[in-house]
């Protein structure tokens, strides 16, 4: 038996998204109940760390707009999906709020084995603006130093571990290392949680050996864009390696067997320190009833798999 997460937002039901667009009167009660609904299923899945599903999150960033240096702007895609995010511009030089943004966005119903999903300060930088950090590797820095204080938040409030979502590094053909290591060391040095830096929309196969000499705990996967053959190249003797095994890009429900003979493959050959699973990226993708079985298939495939 492995670990196990998932990550990201969770798709809305029917019924939540037509009162979301009606703002009816019972629509807090509903995100309620759907934000209740996939805790629950996470636990009877018995995944190894639970999260919140972020249903009132129109996207990963958009909580850092009550910064009160912050202005929401203009919507834009997210790389090629069909669906949008809103651009921040940071108009201050202060980002550093009051350290408790992401966890006041969270449920409050989390079990003590929670974790918590935050953009990385890359992505960040690459896809927000910034009216007094000009330079990248200036807002990126500054940006990082901003969510070291809304993770210190988090640890000090139970969560074992911290998502750090990095789809730019995948996405971006040219990645400078240099920036994305010093912005990583901000976030990571002394802190007493796990931090897990998720690679997705891009295969990152050639990226590898830069992703490992980068100063997290360990590194997420999504094997659809990058092939399981271009890690198994690598060891990852001293880092946790998560395997980004179900697929949200599709409503195919995976077969836990097969899925189970991957992982203890990948693990054979890469000898982790740890061994997770998880969804590739975000389940928002694919109707509720899809992600539910997605969530029990990925405890299923975790109970299966041979512990490293």
């Amino acid at each position: 038996m492995i670990s196990s997460y998932t990550f990201g937002i969770y798709p809305r039901s029917e019924e939540l998204i037509e009162a979301t667009r009606k703002n009816t009167e019972n629509l807090d009660s509903l995100f309620q109940s759907e934000t209740e609904g996939y805790i629950s299923a996470q636990k009877n899945a018995n995944l190894g760390f639970v999260s919140d599903p972020l249903l009132k999150w129109d996207d990963i960033f958009r909580p850092f707009s009550n910064l009160s240096e912050v202005t929401p702007t203009a919507l834009n895609r997210i790389y090629e999906m069909n669906t949008f995010y809103r651009v921040l511009s940071f108009d201050g030089q202060d980002l550093v709020g009051g350290g408790n943004i992401v966890q006041s966005n969270l449920d409050s119903s989390l079990p003590k084995n929670k974790t918590a999903a935050i953009p990385e300060p890359f992505t960040f930088a690459e896809l927000h603006t910034s009216n007094k950090f000009k330079r990248k590797e200036d807002f990126t820095i500054n940006l990082a130093k901003m969510l070291r204080v809304e993770i210190d938040s988090l640890v000090e409030s139970g969560f074992e571990a911290i998502q750090l979502l990095g789809p730019s590094i995948a996405y971006n053909k040219e990645v400078d290392f240099g920036i994305v290591s010093d912005a990583l060391k901000i976030i990571t040095d002394g802190l007493k949680a796990k931090t897990i830096l998720h690679t997705y929309f891009g295969d990152v196969s050639k990226k590898i050996e830069s992703l490992l000499n980068l100063p997290v705990s360990g590194l997420g996967f999504d094997i659809t864009t990058t092939p399981a053959s271009s890690i198994e190249k690598h060891s990852f003797s001293d880092k946790i390696l998560t395997v980004g095994i179900i697929n949200s890009f599709n409503t195919a429900i995976e077969k836990p067997q097969e899925c189970i003979k991957q992982i203890d493959e990948i693990n054979a050959k890469t000898k982790p320190k740890e061994s997770y699973v998880s969804n590739n990226f975000d389940l928002e993708y694919v109707p509720k009833k899809f992600a539910m079985n997605k969530i029990s298939i990925l405890g299923e495939i975790a109970r299966g798999a041979k512990d490293v």
